[in-house]
């Protein structure tokens, strides 16, 4: 057991939650900063996690809360951009976030930085302004003169229980008979979320991981179709797929960012013509989507339901 002290941003989210709870069972104190403490109040059960209320877009708040800190992961990204554009608009999430985040651990004595970012992040020709700025927010971490020590990981989509993939494509699947698919030859390599967590641990310590960016994803290149059929038959529903042509697609996404919780929006549509796969392998005996997805998303988990009823009803 580590007694540095690790400090979180985003540690409350999907992979932020799995995360914390791997981290506590390496270090003393694992520290997760949220806006609101009660959407993390299941990781307040392990006696040396903390979760702490703080503006991590407030520098000063921000700087207080990493001192003492040996180490910060910075897990905060948005897919689709908020009112509050000082706050949740891609630019700020990802470039102006980091920015302070550096300027934090330098002011805090930090030593040891892990970025999450994003397969096909680039400032430049980043094909949609969720990539570029992913791209903006990765330069900022190279380019850092504080002698911060960092790595930055690029995963594919992240799968697991509880994912925003495979759970909403199934719960999709569920309303509609025929299913109209945008950008269905979009290519993805879906990563297990544990696998993403051990390559995250296992970099801190590892002298080959620093100043280094890691690609992450699964054993096998998918299609969108491909995946959005897998759920199909994960899930056990008979549907039509249909792939929508480029032009239906486009303006698909017109239409759905203006529905509430923007299901698909233009700048989703630009990031799906950027294939999310690796160029640099994936995790050492990375996990198959069968070993896993039908465990949360197949006919046959009725206790799988059974237990998210139980905790929608808090009991």
């Amino acid at each position: 057991m580590s007694s540095r002290r690790v400090t979180l941003l985003g540690g409350s989210g999907f992979v932020g939650s799995q995360l914390t709870y791997r981290l506590a069972e390496q270090f003393d104190e694992v520290v997760v900063l949220t806006r609101r403490a009660q959407r993390a109040r299941e990781l307040r059960t392990m006696s040396n996690v903390h979760v702490r209320e703080a503006n991590v877009h407030d520098a000063t708040a921000l700087q207080r809360a990493v001192e003492g800190s040996a180490i910060v992961i910075n897990l905060v990204g948005i897919l689709n951009e908020g009112s509050n554009k000082a706050e949740s608009s891609f630019d700020s999430a990802h470039a102006g976030l980091t920015e302070k985040v550096l300027a934090a651990c330098a002011g805090g004595g930090v030593s040891r930085y892990l970025h999450m970012s994003a397969l096909g992040a680039d400032a430049e020709n980043g094909s949609s302004e969720y990539l570029r700025t992913k791209g903006r927010a990765e330069e900022l971490v190279r380019s850092n003169q504080a002698g911060l020590d960092w790595t930055i990981f690029q995963p594919s989509i992240i799968f697991g229980e509880h994912d925003a993939f495979f759970n909403r494509f199934a719960g999709l699947l569920r309303a509609l008979p025929v299913f109209p698919l945008a950008v269905p030859d979009a290519m993805m390599a879906p990563v297990f979320v544990g696998d993403v967590c051990r390559v995250m641990i296992d970099s801190i310590d590892d002298p080959g991981a620093s100043r280094a960016t890691i690609q992450l994803c699964g054993p096998q290149d998918y299609t969108l179709r491909e995946l959005v059929q897998y759920t199909a038959d994960t899930a056990g529903y008979s549907r039509v797929i249909i792939g929508l042509p480029d032009w239906a697609a486009r303006a698909q996404a017109r239409v759905m960012e203006f529905v509430p919780g923007k299901p698909f929006t233009r700048d989703n549509y630009l990031s799906l013509q950027t294939p999310s796969v690796c160029n640099d392998g994936c995790p050492r005996q990375p996990t198959s989507l069968d070993a896993v997805v039908p465990r949360y998303i197949g006919h046959q988990d009725w206790a799988g339901r059974l237990q998210k009823r139980r905790t929608v009803a808090r009991r």
